[in-house]
């Protein structure tokens, strides 16, 4: 009985996803310069840059949705790509992004955690008189970081010859406190996310599985340094924002950057036990040794 249930799901969710590219396939994405894709892992400033973004009059983001994105060739442009199966996606992302509900699912950013109260962003989006989709879209940002970093490499996504024909396609890394990341994800039980590892993991397995994903990163931006744009959480402020502006093909407003900056606002912060802040730094010099600015930005972390 269970699996002709999971069955009736699974059949639901593929009509469901073959509607919405038909309702789609009318969107004008002749506007749309670049495609934002978050790498890393979750609980890493992905939802708060991503709803900072979607403050931009010509940014639209859409909030995970893997699952569906994943499973359809039409629209997995990572492990099949052409330019007729990119367009299939953005075009399913803009429809996807005016709705949907928080969680795997997927679609609008606005049903995200950094549209609660806690934060600044719901206030100033629902003054700021944008529409939930823009009519001007310039920039289509997706976030679903470690899912997407988990699909490129088990489909064997080339990405070298990805970048060659597809210009709109770059990437997003955040960098947070590789101690706060680790622990939020071992609270929030999403340690089981990372490969090779369960939720019942430590958190020091997951401050290694964190470096791991950033080395993983490290290694394409040095083939591919104008596709990724990373920014650490110590940097954060006017400049930066107004530099991911621009590298996604966006212009930075003063009436973007004002209220962006003022929304970036990194909440939770932990307590670092002397133990863990020495895992942190063995873990950086054992594997940065080539990639020397990165590590300074690694080893500002205390």
């Amino acid at each position: 009985m269970a699996s002709i249930r999971g069955l009736k799901r699974h059949v639901g969710a593929w009509r469901a996803t073959a509607a919405a590219l038909h309702q789609a396939r009318g969107i004008d994405i002749s506007g749309v310069r670049s495609v934002g894709l978050f790498l890393g892992p979750y609980r890493n400033l992905t939802t708060l840059t991503a709803a900072v973004l979607f403050l931009h009059p010509h940014c639209q983001v859409l909030n995970h949705a893997g699952r569906r994105i994943f499973q359809r060739h039409r629209l997995d442009f990572l492990a099949r790509y052409d330019e007729a199966t990119f367009d299939h996606f953005v075009r399913y992302a803009i429809h996807q992004s005016a709705g949907g509900q928080r969680g795997a699912a997927g679609g609008s950013i606005t049903h995200s955690h950094a549209f609660t109260g806690e934060y600044k962003v719901r206030d100033i989006f629902e003054s700021s008189g944008n529409d939930l989709v823009k009519s001007d879209i310039r920039s289509l940002v997706w976030k679903e970081s470690l899912a997407t970093a988990n699909h490129i490499r088990s489909s064997r996504a080339d990405l070298d010859a990805i970048f060659e024909t597809e210009t709109r396609l770059r990437f997003l890394v955040p960098v947070r406190h590789p101690i706060d990341a680790a622990i939020s994800n071992v609270t929030k039980h999403f340690a089981g996310r990372f490969e090779g590892l369960t939720n019942e993991a430590s958190v020091e397995q997951v401050i290694d599985a964190i470096l791991d994903e950033y080395l993983w990163v490290q290694t394409l931006r040095v083939r591919h340094p104008e596709r990724f744009f990373v920014f650490f959480e110590h940097s954060t402020g006017r400049d930066t924002l107004a530099a991911l502006a621009r590298f996604l093909e966006l212009d930075p407003l003063d009436s973007w950057l004002d209220p962006a900056t003022e929304a970036f606002e990194v909440k939770a912060r932990y307590d670092h036990p002397q133990e863990l802040v020495e895992r942190l730094q063995a873990g950086v010099e054992s594997r940065f040794a080539d990639h020397p600015d990165f590590a300074d930005g690694l080893r500002a972390f205390r």
